[in-house]
């Protein structure tokens, strides 16, 4: 019951164990308090994955928006046995997908021209952890290193580079997310790593 939950003070933390499957169960009987949970959970993951994705920040937005609005229109038939982190992660690859479709011709900003928190670092977004007063100029001068080397990755070998890295996924359940062969997502995930190195390298080179 969604009232055990919450005596447990299970809602009070997601440390202390509290499952996704236990999250939409308790929302499906009622408590909106579960959902709020489940999408703060993810909404820094996914919202990060859509801006490095389509590298621009109101339509990131709009389609972090329509991701949960699916999620919560379908979530009656959801079923909780199946991992939910793989479900919205593919939910959130077929939005940014569809998009490219829909969008061919349109032109989407770079991240570094943009302005405004909305264009923080991939590191960052995807980080939760609060940098020490120390390490922040070293910090910042890495992020500007990886964003710098993150540009020449194709949407591909960026998407696969996020699932692993950032995401922590296997490459089977990326390549289940991305319909494609494990062999496929190995690939891109080994180009991107060469690409990376060689630019990094060039970077540290210029400074």
């Amino acid at each position: 019951m969604t009232r055990t939950l919450r005596k447990s003070n299970k809602f009070n933390a997601i440390s202390v164990g509290v499952t996704d499957a236990e999250l939409i169960k308790a929302y499906k009987k009622g408590d909106t308090q579960a959902l709020e949970i489940i999408m703060k959970k993810y909404e820094k993951p996914i919202y990060a994955y859509l801006l490095k994705m389509v590298r621009n920040a109101d339509y990131a937005n709009d389609l972090f928006q329509e991701i949960f609005l699916k999620f919560i229109k379908n979530i009656q038939s959801y079923n909780e046995e199946k991992k939910f982190a793989n479900w919205i992660y593919t939910v959130a690859h077929n939005a940014v997908m569809d998009g490219f479709r829909k969008n061919k011709n349109r032109c989407f900003e770079s991240l570094d021209r943009s302005n405004g928190e909305d264009s923080a670092p991939i590191s960052e977004t995807m980080d939760s952890k609060e940098p020490l007063p120390e390490n922040i100029l070293i910090k910042n001068e890495i992020n500007k290193k990886i964003e710098t080397a993150f540009e020449i990755l194709s949407n591909e070998q960026r998407e696969v580079f996020i699932m692993r890295h950032y995401w922590g996924l296997s490459f089977k359940e990326i390549a289940e997310i991305l319909k494609v062969p494990i062999g496929t997502a190995l690939a891109r995930m080994s180009r991107a790593l060469g690409r990376l190195k060689v630019e990094m390298g060039h970077i540290g080179e210029a400074v």
